[in-house]
């Protein structure tokens, strides 16, 4: 899941989100809210869930986090960009030396803050901001921006191995993996596999499902799948000590 426009890309600043678009968003696709207690009481213990997993294991897997109907939407959106050929090939590599290897990395890609804005996407984004802050506030890991694209593998496409945090770039601090596949069964593939201490932990793509962890530590990659598995992958970021990092 490395960025494959390197270290430039823009990423978005969550503090804005409550003077920008967020007020269109449909009350019946999540909600209009502007602090952790107008969150539904379902995400919200999911964002003290997530928080408490990382601070015990450094990752943690929310199966049903997202509302169905957002999920709908966002897969929708997704599967829109892809029939109109607006996902480019996913590349690997440092910032200056991006190469496409689709035996390396099989996934296309376009990123959220440049596909057309949608009520479904700033919902996404808003939840985003809701486990941002729970982290903030329970971890002090002092993140101030979220970055995400839309991700979809053809059937036979994966990711090997790697590291979500660029080396001599530590702002990357928090990966968020969202899962858009609706009826998705368990011969489908397409699991993330994360290698623990303990040994490989195995997440089904399944729509709804919120994979989160650290972005420096945990190694992962994306199995084969047997049909189109899509996603939204995101990181959030911690503000530079050098603002020429961002």
């Amino acid at each position: 899941m490395r960025r494959p426009e390197g270290a430039t890309r823009r990423s978005i600043s969550l503090d804005c989100f409550a003077s920008a678009n967020t007020a269109s968003v449909a009350s019946n696709v999540v909600f209009e809210c502007t602090s952790m207690s107008e969150f539904p009481l379902a995400l919200a213990d999911c964002f003290e869930r997530v928080a408490d997993d990382l601070a015990l294991r450094r990752w943690s897997v929310q199966e049903n986090a997202l509302p169905q109907e957002l999920v709908g939407r966002l897969a929708a959106a997704c599967r829109q960009l892809w029939q109109r050929d607006d996902l480019t090939p996913a590349a690997v590599g440092p910032a200056g030396e991006e190469l496409v290897i689709p035996s390396i990395r099989g996934d296309y890609t376009r990123w959220l803050d440049d596909c057309p804005p949608t009520e479904a996407g700033a919902a996404f984004l808003q939840i985003m901001d809701g486990l941002r802050s729970t982290l903030n506030r329970s971890l002090f890991v002092g993140l101030d921006s979220f970055e995400t694209h839309y991700a979809l593998y053809p059937p036979g496409a994966g990711y090997r191995k790697h590291l979500d945090r660029f080396k001599g770039n530590p702002l990357r601090q928090v990966s968020v993996v969202a899962y858009l596949n609706q009826a998705w069964q368990p011969g489908d593939g397409g699991e993330l596999r994360l290698h623990l201490d303990e040994g490989a932990h195995d997440v089904a793509p399944r729509g709804g499902t919120l994979a989160v962890f650290m972005s420096d530590s945990i190694v992962h990659e994306v199995l084969a799948a047997n049909r189109e598995r899509a996603s939204l992958v995101g990181w959030f970021r911690r503000r530079p000590d050098n603002p020429l990092l961002r």
